[in-house]
């Protein structure tokens, strides 16, 4: 009845139906279809399959039979080989059709082939170290105390860690830009809020005085129109403010904050900074092991499944953009500062390395037969009664317990602390 041809990612289906078949079949598709027909003279229904044939064509169950053997054949081979799950919606490929001889035909469908995955356990696996340092410890205090920092209108030149409160209009080939100019705008100088040296050019200037700023707008600016080009500010400094940090003492700490002092502020402040470190480094750990599986294992994504999947989130996003009459194109450029190609090239790779990350987790989970119960699963869904949203739940479970078992079967390596990154 079929024989099954397989080249990598690619199944080849060849599919023969006899003629004693194909009539077997058009009676089921009959019998199933046969109460949507309306012919005169006969209750709908009820319409005998000669009639109907003749009244709506010979052809009139044509298109419903061959449908009705590439799901039974689809069905069949699904079953028996599991691992031939089509990627997408299968394609069929007419090739002749008679009385006689019956129906030929192929079903074309691409699959992920199996593949050998590399070794997913005993591996060292480098994070960053979790250990909190006194760095760490009063770079914290400082922002608490910038938190609360007063700011003294001062008559005196601009100075680096000062508020320039700040007229300003800013100019591209001597025009004046869309979205380049304020009033009373507060500039904390030195905080490197605005791009290139604009705020280091306003230092030794004071109130009242106007200064042309020259600057050169990045590359990787968001705004695509302003990417790499010069721009002028013509800036009017309205005000100087300096800024002065309060006291790191007892009495503020007990003013500032829910403690009593400063060791006790010190003291929560290091055990709150251990938990974040200490959950990035396990952020750290599992995504660096997940690294790992994607660059030492080779796997073969069909291409067809990337581009759907990306077709289908660029149709989502259309649909969400209607509403404000943008296009995809625009709405990237304005977003991402970037073009439409390079978005779609950025989002392919994300998908495939997507993809691929979701057929590993399988495979190890199959292979390390890692299940969730039934009173696991119960626990975890009581009172839910949407099926998805059960099944979803499961899926979450088998991931979790997917993490945990890579997390105990590799070996985490600290980055000495001279390695870390600033």
């Amino acid at each position: 009845m079929y024989t099954i041809e397989k080249n990598k990612t690619k199944v080849e289906v060849n599919l023969t139906i006899d003629n004693k078949e194909w009539e077997e079949g058009v009676q089921k598709v009959y019998e199933s279809s046969k109460g949507k027909f309306n012919v005169e003279g006969f209750r709908k229904g009820h319409a005998p399959r000669k009639v109907i044939e003749k009244t709506y064509g010979d052809s009139i169950f044509f298109e419903d039979t061959v449908d009705f053997f590439v799901n039974k054949v689809m069905n069949e081979i699904l079953d028996k080989n599991p691992e031939l799950e089509p990627v997408a919606m299968p394609k069929t490929k007419f090739e002749s059709y008679t009385a006689q001889d019956g129906l030929k035909m192929k079903i074309l469908f691409e699959i992920v082939p199996d593949f050998k995955i590399c070794k997913y356990t005993g591996n060292e696996i480098k994070v960053h170290s979790a250990e909190v340092n006194e760095h760490d410890i009063e770079h914290e205090l400082h922002h608490l105390l910038e938190e609360h920092a007063k700011f003294d209108t001062v008559d005196r030149a601009v100075k680096n860690g000062d508020i320039a409160v700040i007229d300003f209009i800013g100019f591209i080939d001597n025009v004046e830009f869309e979205g380049g100019s304020a009033n009373n705008y507060s500039l904390e100088i030195g905080s490197h809020s605005f791009i290139d040296n604009f705020e280091e050019q306003l230092i030794g200037h004071k109130k009242g005085e106007t200064v042309d700023v020259n600057v050169t707008f990045p590359s990787n600016y968001p705004a695509s129109e302003f990417k790499d080009k010069k721009a002028t500010f013509k800036v009017t400094i309205n005000e100087v403010k300096e800024k002065t940090l309060p006291t790191l003492d007892d009495k503020f700490i007990a003013d500032a904050t829910e403690y009593e002092t400063l060791d006790e502020y010190r003291k929560a402040t290091t055990a709150h900074i251990q938990d974040m470190k200490k959950n990035d480094q396990d952020a750290e750990y599992e995504y660096n092991i997940r690294e790992y599986l994607l660059e030492n294992t080779e796997i073969d994504i069909p291409e067809i499944m990337v581009d759907n999947f990306v077709h289908q989130e660029i149709h989502n996003l259309e649909d969400a953009l209607k509403p404000y009459n943008m296009s995809v194109e625009e709405y990237i450029s304005r977003t991402g500062g970037t073009s439409f190609e390079d978005y779609l090239k950025m989002m392919k790779e994300r998908t495939l390395k997507s993809i691929k990350t979701r057929y590993i987790y399988r495979k190890i989970i199959e292979l390390e037969n890692i299940v969730i119960s039934q009173e696991e699963l119960n626990e975890a869904t009581k009172g839910m009664t949407n099926r998805e949203d059960i099944i979803r739940t499961e899926n979450e479970l088998s991931l979790q317990k997917l993490h945990k078992f890579l997390k105990d079967n590799n070996n985490m390596v600290i980055i000495p602390e001279s390695n870390e990154e600033c």
